[in-house]
């Protein structure tokens, strides 16, 4: 079924809406932006709600007047399309906007009075070119490139014009090893992965071979790691702080330059605890924990009863568990909350503020330009 209409906002996942007043149907629409006026046809893709389904794009009839030429060849209509960047179609401004616009709707849906909070602007990234410092890639030992959300196959690239220098040095290595046979994967079988960073020697580049996680942004990274550095500074004195999802050590060195008197370390890559105590940093005691693991606050209590502060960076999902949470970390003035999914922080901030703690500070910071994420790095004190 074919249909004109106009796309009226973005949903929670960046794709654009809008209404077929046919049939009283919103579609979800990638490749669009509010304001696009364009004809939809509609597709056979999954979705348990009567009220929503998929569209795709087939004729722009009047662009947005936020829409730009993308400065990506590989973005386009095609079915098998690169979608990494699904945002280069919109001026960088209007893309900061609607970040902003995603988490206000996520704190909203949840509970809360937005007025009541002061959600600043987003932090710009200095470059939205040139900036990635990692990315994963997919091969079946002919093809190299990202893995397209429209057909779910290999969108081969030769460039990627978001990598930094030295990752698109690493990436025309890999392309001049194709074809493969190394690197194919038998019928049936997931494609072969391989994993970039800026500090990969090229030689190392090999498929299936995990990294250490790193921010995929350095110089936001660093931007966050300066804004955790002040917090810990404006609340002195600080005890024992516990980190969270403390990964290899990203905000755990930031912890450890500060007058606290001792750190608990919590995450559950072993590999990544390896990595941070091979840095040695000074009153870190660095602990291997799953930590969404059943009753693993009880289990951690005796460790966290007496902190003070409390740093989390967890993955996509948040914190998710948080039944006994409070039981155990009794002792807490501040929490100091990394996110990278305005959904999920913002059902972990209602829990804390049905808890007692109050939001003070809420900065949002543009990681990944030219997508749907938002970074969120927020304070909270205890009522």
């Amino acid at each position: 079924m074919k249909f004109t209409g106009s796309v009226t906002h973005l949903s929670q996942k960046g794709l654009g809406v809008v209404k077929n007043d046919q049939n009283n149907i919103s579609y979800f629409v990638s490749g669009t932006w509010p304001g696009d006026v364009g004809e939809f046809e509609v597709i056979d893709k999954p979705l348990n709600n009567k009220k929503f389904a998929y569209a795709k794009l087939i004729h722009l009839i009047q662009s947005s007047a936020q829409r730009q030429a993308a400065a990506c060849q590989y973005i386009s209509l095609e079915e098998n399309a690169c979608t990494g960047c699904p945002w280069m179609i919109a001026d960088y401004t209007s893309q900061l906007e609607q970040k902003r616009n995603r988490f206000v709707y996520a704190m909203k849906r949840v509970g809360f009075d937005t007025t009541q909070l002061t959600i600043s602007a987003v932090h710009p990234a200095p470059q939205t070119y040139r900036y990635r410092n990692r990315c994963q890639l997919k091969t079946d030992g002919v093809q190299l490139g990202f893995i397209s959300e429209h057909s779910h196959q290999i969108a081969p690239i030769d460039d990627c014009i978001v990598l930094n220098d030295s990752c698109r040095k690493l990436l025309k290595t890999a392309l001049m090893r194709l074809p493969n046979t190394a690197w194919q994967s038998d019928p049936g079988e997931d494609l072969n992965v391989i994993e970039l960073d800026d500090e990969l020697p090229p030689e190392a580049i090999h498929i299936n071979q995990k990294r250490p996680f790193k921010q995929g942004n350095t110089s936001q990274n660093l931007w966050m790691q300066n804004w955790l550095r002040q917090k810990l500074a404006q609340n002195t004195p600080l005890g024992k702080v516990v980190e969270l999802f403390c990964g290899s050590g990203n905000f755990t060195q930031i912890i450890a330059e500060s007058n606290c008197t001792a750190i608990f370390a919590y995450e559950s890559e072993s590999s990544a605890i390896q990595s941070l105590k091979a840095r040695n940093f000074a009153k870190v005691h660095p602990q291997v924990t799953d930590l969404f693991q059943p009753m693993i606050w009880k289990k951690i209590k005796k460790h966290v009863i007496d902190a003070e502060t409390l740093v989390l960076d967890p993955p996509r999902s948040g914190l998710k568990k948080l039944q006994g949470f409070f039981d155990s970390f009794i002792s807490l003035k501040t929490i100091l909350y990394i996110s990278c999914n305005p959904e999920t922080f913002a059902r972990d901030a209602w829990a804390f503020n049905q808890q007692g703690w109050s939001i003070v500070d809420i900065q949002l910071v543009d990681l990944f330009p030219h997508t749907p994420h938002v970074e969120a790095v927020v304070e909270f004190k205890k009522i």
